[in-house]
């Protein structure tokens, strides 16, 4: 169970990394089926563990961060994600878990149409007239991009004909033509400005600007695909009615709709899109299927996250053959040796692929990899992209085999299993100079003891120049030493002791955490702090008492243990803590008697704190800490720009308190 509840948090942990790329800054760093994949497999594990589920996972979760430069703007009905599949049988799940459980004997019909690979946006029409457009944002406020939204002609300001609501939301997706966006990249080209990824990219991008010239200068395009009524209206029967009455008022309506009774019609319409789509001057990269009757739609609702009548049937990704050329075998912070296969690049989904993750030696034996071999290789699967499989036919009479190496690749001592974990690993610790060169840049990283300006750059020349032995090292640092290093000055120089000086200064659980101790991530070394009141109680604990510990069982308690039982480890950790300024955790804060020992959450912006800092500080006094609005929250400090999770608690008649309040109870806290 704690390797399954270790897979989903460092999925999770990915997912909100990408998330924060591809919405906030709308710079994807993976393609939209890596992404997807790895969404799916959240969803499945989550599905298979549900105790497992928490408020702030990504499958809760709906749109992305707000910008700043966007006026913030209520969405009257919020603006809900998708459910996803990738095959028939997911389809075939969402179909029947509505004809079971929600409808008896009757007769559907579905309505089938593409999903648009665009950014979804609402606009508001009263009387005819446009007078309001959002974007998703995080599904409950949305950014006001009514001037951008006016400069696109497809999207009319006034509708036309009769019979027209006081007041409708149209909801459907802004997009680039691929021609488009080839032409802006040339352009970009020319004027050496950085181009965009894709269409999807240019269209967010374009959408974005501050200045509505620009975006009338982009040729974005739009089809809406969804609708709101504020008040009864005239009665239709089915969303694919709407829809042509939604083309009759003016608004642009895709042509390509299907509406089908069973599965089979409809996978004749996906394999068929899936098969043409690249004749299409826009990116889609699915079909969604919705209950085609309104009534019914109304009847099924929503969950937290997505509507319980539509899905999006999304196409698979595509394989491609390509040559390895090697496999390289790399040694992690902790020692772990990960294999990496590196191949010609290829694209796949609009994305450059080289290498891929091997995960481990069972998978080298499995694929059975030689040297040259033609592999085939997908974007799907646990890590992405993956080697499927071999094509031995194409394997040249000369070709060498691949083995899981026996002793280190950086270090050269002998490599151990572990049966528990099933990995392979290199125990030389420090003196093995690739553990050396990542654990020094997870000592010094922003959730550790967060010195900005000391990147693995500088670390790596540190150690490389022999200026650097050992993390002690780091606090006796001179100027004229980093000025020796090549396109360092001196004004970077004094940058990097001032940064590490400042560090110096950190707290308990940031402390154990950049030790990088095996297993110990952000979580347990919290809970470390606040079950250890100092940091020399932490170095003399047993096993048995570390394994008491609520949340921290029998493989990180050894891990724990055994690490602080090498003396070396103990040496440099008593030494740290000499030189360190580190705040203890001193135990009576989070006792049960604090008027702070709640299910808090946090929203908005503070005047003396960071968002990370409170948190530190309302741990410390026995909080618990969550994302989410919830019934079980019983209080929720907001600052200025309180966003939806101050409305949420509202509804739900949480406690409030404002950043005053908060100072007063801190106070009483500590008394």
């Amino acid at each position: 169970m704690k390797k399954i509840k270790y897979k989903i948090n460092k999925l999770r942990k990915k997912i909100l990394k990408y998330d924060y790329f591809y919405h906030t800054l709308d710079k994807p760093i993976i393609s939209d089926a890596e992404y997807d994949y790895l969404l799916n497999q959240l969803y499945d594990l989550e599905l298979k563990y549900k105790k497992f589920i928490t408020h702030n996972s990504p499958t809760q979760k709906v749109g992305s961060n707000l910008l700043n430069k966007f006026k913030k703007v209520a969405h009257f009905f919020p603006m809900l994600s998708l459910e996803n599949t990738f095959d028939l049988n997911g389809y075939l799940k969402f179909e029947n878990r509505i004809k079971k459980k929600y409808i008896v004997n009757s007769i559907i019909d579905f309505c089938c149409e593409l999903k648009i690979d665009g950014i979804a946006v609402s606009l508001i029409y009263e009387e005819g007239s446009l007078v309001r457009a959002a974007t998703r944002g995080d599904g409950y406020f949305g950014e006001n991009i009514t001037n951008n939204i006016k400069t696109i002609q497809s999207i009319p300001l006034q509708l036309q004909g009769s019979n027209i609501p006081k007041r409708l939301e149209i909801r459907g997706e802004v997009f680039m033509l691929k021609s488009d966006f080839f032409k802006l990249n040339n352009k970009f080209s020319i004027d050496r400005k950085k181009h965009f990824s894709n269409p999807r990219n240019a269209a967010a991008g374009s959408l974005r600007q501050t200045n509505s010239k620009i975006t009338a200068q982009r040729k974005l395009m739009f089809f809406c695909h969804g609708f709101n009524f504020f008040e009864e209206t005239q009665c239709f029967p089915t969303h694919y009615e709407m829809l042509i009455q939604l083309k009759n008022w003016g608004l642009p309506v895709n042509k390509d709709i299907l509406i089908c009774s069973n599965h089979l019609e409809l996978l004749n319409f996906y394999k068929k899109f899936e098969k043409n789509r690249k004749s299409f001057n826009f990116d889609i990269d699915g079909i969604v299927v919705k209950l085609n009757s309104l009534y019914l739609q109304k009847k099924l609702g929503f969950n937290s996250k997505s509507p319980r009548w539509a899905i999006a049937f999304k196409f698979s990704s595509k394989e491609e053959v390509t040559k390895l050329n090697n496999v390289k075998f790399e040694v992690g912070r902790t020692g772990v040796i990960t294999p990496v296969a590196y191949f010609n690049p290829v694209y796949i989904s609009g994305v450059l692929i080289k290498k891929a993750s091997l995960y481990n030696k069972s998978e080298i034996n499995r694929l059975n990899l030689h040297v040259n071999d033609y592999i085939v290789v997908k974007r799907s699967g646990d890590v992405i992209p993956k080697i499927t499989n071999v094509i031995q036919e194409k394997r040249l009479k000369n070709a060498k085999k691949i083995f899981f190496p026996i002793y280190c690749p950086v270090c050269n001592s002998e490599l151990l299993l572990n049966t528990e974990e099933k990995i392979i690993r290199c125990l030389s610790g420090l003196t093995c100079n690739a553990q050396k060169k990542k654990l020094f840049c997870h000592f010094f990283s922003k959730n550790a003891l967060d010195a900005s300006g000391l990147g693995p750059s500088v670390i790596y020349k540190l150690i490389e120049k022999k200026i650097i032995v050992n993390l002690i090292d780091f606090f006796y640092l001179e100027t004229e030493q980093l000025k020796n290093l090549s396109n360092i000055g001196e004004k970077q120089s004094i940058k990097i002791i001032k940064t590490i000086m400042k560090s110096k200064k950190t707290t308990m659980n940031r402390f154990i955490y950049a030790l990088g101790i095996v297993s110990v991530g952000e979580v347990i070394a919290q809970k470390l702090s606040n079950y250890f009141s100092f940091t020399h109680n932490l170095i003399n604990s047993n096993q048995r008492e570390l394994e008491s510990i609520n949340g921290i069982g029998k493989v990180v308690a050894k891990n724990i243990f055994s690490y602080f039982s090498i003396s070396e480890n103990r040496k440099l950790v008593k030494k740290l803590i000499k030189i360190l300024d580190i705040a203890p955790n001193h135990h009576k804060f989070a006792n049960k008697k604090s008027v702070l020992n709640k299910n808090i959450v946090i929203t908005g912006v503070f005047k003396d704190f960071s968002r990370n800092e409170l948190k530190e500080v309302l741990i410390k006094l026995g909080a618990r800490i969550t994302n989410k609005v919830s019934k079980k929250t019983e209080l929720l400090i907001f600052g200025e720009k309180a966003g939806s999770k101050f409305v949420e608690a509202s509804k739900l008649n949480v406690k409030m308190i404002n950043e005053e309040e908060l100072y007063i109870l801190i106070k009483k806290s500590n008394n």
